[in-house]
């Protein structure tokens, strides 16, 4: 998708990211399950063959177990980097190349890197910009992935850098860059903070990827 044009949908999440009624954003959110089968039922046959698990037992597994992983090892192994390349190539665009860089990476290297940059973050969230550098060393391995990875370790802090999340709030054109992340992070964290109680970066950029999604699918119809 060229990157000063919005994706199939996303207009949607334009219009919600300009709205302040917060039951607006409550009733998008409600409907996260919706955008979960909805993604896996548009998935081509190229990214459904990525895994034998399915895009929703990934999400849910991105969102449930691996945090509690992280948060006891300190460290994301080169099985998980994979996995999560995996959602990603499936959520967002898929660009088949990245798979083979990240494979190309050694089991102790991504241990180490990952060691390095979760305890970045976790002394200072200001350490975020080195904690991207350190996970940009590893192969597959940009600023979107980076953010993915710091998402799980820190949802209340670090959104994930989706297209549909991007193009909503920070507008085109789409550039995956370092300083347009820190715009992205920082009005993420705005919104979050005047939808009130409840709200997070992470939660901010799940919703608009709902509304683009639901727009999506309507389109299809």
């Amino acid at each position: 998708m060229a990157p000063n044009k919005l994706r199939p949908g996303v207009e949607s999440a334009v219009e919600l990211w300009k709205s302040r009624d917060s039951a607006k954003w409550e009733e998008f959110c409600n409907s996260y399950e919706d955008s979960r089968v909805i993604t896996q039922r548009l998935l081509k046959n190229s990214q459904i063959k990525l895994s034998h698990h399915s895009f929703i037992e990934d999400d849910k597994w991105k969102e449930d177990n691996l945090p509690k992983n992280i948060a006891t090892k300190k460290v994301i192994t080169l099985q998980q980097l994979e996995r999560l390349m995996v959602w990603k190539l499936r959520r967002g665009q898929f660009r088949p190349t990245l798979m083979g860089l990240i494979k190309r990476n050694s089991p102790s290297c991504v241990e180490e890197v990952t060691s390095k940059a979760i305890a970045l973050v976790e002394e200072s969230i200001e350490n975020i910009s080195d904690a991207f550098k350190v996970l940009e060393s590893l192969h597959g391995v940009g600023p979107a992935t980076a953010s993915l990875i710091l998402s799980v370790i820190l949802p209340d802090q670090v959104p994930f850098m989706s297209d549909e999340a991007m193009d909503a709030s920070i507008g085109l054109p789409r550039s995956y860059t370092n300083s347009r992340y820190v715009k992205f992070q920082k009005a993420l964290s705005s919104k979050a903070e005047e939808l009130g109680n409840g709200w997070n970066v992470n939660l901010v950029e799940k919703v608009l990827y709902t509304a683009a999604v639901l727009r999506r699918d309507e389109m299809n119809q």
